[in-house]
C-alpha cells in the first residue's frame, strides 16, 4: 500500500467521523469512540495475533465460520434496529456497537475472511511452524554450526 493511499485512507476516515459526530450528536459520537478503543485495547494487534478476548468459530465440515467481532456487532445493530430494542439509548448503543464494527474492518486485513479452513488456526501459527520445521530439518542438535543457525532462525521471530 502506498503512502498516498494510506494519508487519502486516512482523510477520508477522518471526514466520514466528524461528519457522523456532527450530524448524529456528540453522545453518539463519544460511545462511537469508546467502542473503537475497548475493540483496539481487547482485539489483537495483528491480524492471527490472539487478543485478550478469543475469537469465535463455528465449525462447519472442513471448514469454520469466523464470527468476527465486527460481524457479531453489525448483527446486533441491525436486530436492534428492526425489532426497536436497545439497552441503553439508540444513540450510544448504536454509536458503541458501530466503534466495534469500524475497528474490525478497518485495522485487520482478514477482515472479510469469514469461511476458513478448519485445520489452520491463524497464518501465524501456520509460519511458526514452517519456520521450526525448517530449523530441525536443517540443524544437527550437537553441532555447533546447528546451534548458530537455529539462533538465526529464532531472531527472525
Amino acid at each position: 500500500m502506498s503512502i498516498i493511499h494510506l494519508i487519502m485512507k486516512r482523510k477520508i476516515t477522518l471526514f466520514v467521523l466528524l461528519s457522523a459526530g456532527i450530524i448524529l450528536g456528540y453522545l453518539s459520537f463519544l460511545s462511537w469512540a469508546g467502542g473503537f478503543l475497548i475493540a483496539k485495547y481487547l482485539g489483537g494487534k495483528t491480524v492471527g495475533e490472539r487478543g485478550r478476548l478469543m475469537s469465535f468459530f463455528v465449525p462447519l465440515g472442513k471448514r469454520k465460520i469466523h464470527l468476527h467481532h465486527w460481524l457479531i456487532s453489525s448483527w446486533i445493530i441491525v436486530f436492534a434496529l428492526l425489532k426497536g430494542v436497545f439497552l441503553i439509548s439508540p444513540e450510544v448503543f448504536c454509536g458503541f456497537l458501530s466503534g466495534l464494527v469500524f475497528q474490525g474492518i478497518y485495522y485487520y486485513t482478514d477482515w472479510y475472511k469469514i469461511l476458513v479452513p478448519r485445520r489452520v488456526r491463524s497464518l501465524i501459527v501456520t509460519e511458526d511452524l514452517e519456520i521450526e520445521e525448517f530449523a530441525s530439518a536443517t540443524t544437527s542438535p550437537g553441532t555447533e554450526a546447528g546451534h548458530e543457525q537455529l539462533e538465526m532462525t529464532s531472531e527472525v521471530d
